[in-house]
């Protein structure tokens, strides 16, 4: 599978090809992104960067703070998405639209601390292919709190994803990642929300890609409201619905 290039809403990085591609799905986090592009610009300050901000049309106008803050970061695009919705198309377009040799991204409500993107990146480069960050290794945890359904919805999922598909994997809905760019040539992300990153890992251990996880520990967002918590039975229903998909593919042979 190829990467074609589409056109930029907002023109950013110049003409050395960056090392590092984050992208940035965004959807009413006004009160997050400019400090989180901040953050991310001081952390991988190391390496050649590009920020993709993908915004799908934010009614807080998040990409109208994106694109201010364009103005004076080159590394930064953004791109606004009108009459387009979705978690996994989002950050499928930023892989299409990305550069970088190295591909990561996080969730935008500093949840997931972006100072954890250097151990990811340096992983890529050294040991693996695809390095996660995750809750369910030694050295990880979840300190967010929430209703017993979620917390029980997500125990349940992790298991089932490590019993039935990847048994040495812990944080199948992780959603934060670095990977070769290679990974993404043979991998189009599938699904709807954050049911796509199960089929993801699932997908790359079948094909032999190396797979790392990194702890790190998730916290409460920073400001703005949770997308996960509305509609969380639904959701939920998708992601073990993904799971029992996945083995039968696999008990046919199918992926």
């Amino acid at each position: 599978m190829s990467l074609p290039a589409e056109p930029m809403s907002t023109p950013g990085a110049g003409s050395v090809r960056p090392h590092v591609t984050v992208i940035l799905p965004t959807y009413n986090e006004a009160g997050n992104i400019e400090d989180l592009i901040i953050a991310i610009r001081h952390a991988l300050k190391a390496w050649d960067l590009e920020l993709i901000v993908v915004d799908d049309n934010s009614p807080d106008e998040t990409w109208r703070i994106a694109e201010i803050r364009s103005k004076t970061t080159p590394e930064l695009r953004v791109i606004r998405r009108i009459g387009e919705r979705g978690l996994t198309s989002a950050i499928q377009r930023g892989i299409r639209e990305s550069r970088g040799s190295i591909i990561c991204w996080l969730d935008c409500d500093f949840s997931q601390p972006p100072e954890l993107l250097p151990a990811l990146v340096s992983a890529v480069e050294s040991r693996c292919d695809i390095a996660v960050g995750s809750r369910y290794v030694q050295g990880g945890s979840d300190s967010r709190t929430g209703t017993r359904l979620r917390i029980w919805l997500s125990s349940v999922i992790t298991t089932l994803s490590s019993m039935l598909l990847v048994r040495d994997f812990r944080d199948h809905t992780s959603g934060f990642i670095a990977a070769r760019r290679s990974v993404f040539e043979q991998i189009s992300l599938r699904g709807d929300y954050g049911e796509y990153f199960i089929d993801l890992i699932f997908r790359a251990h079948r094909r032999g890609f190396r797979i790392v996880e990194i702890p790190y520990v998730c916290v409460p967002r920073r400001s703005g409201e949770s997308k996960t918590e509305s509609g969380m039975i639904s959701k939920g229903m998708k992601y073990l619905g993904t799971v029992a998909r996945l083995r039968w593919e696999a008990l046919r042979g199918a992926c």
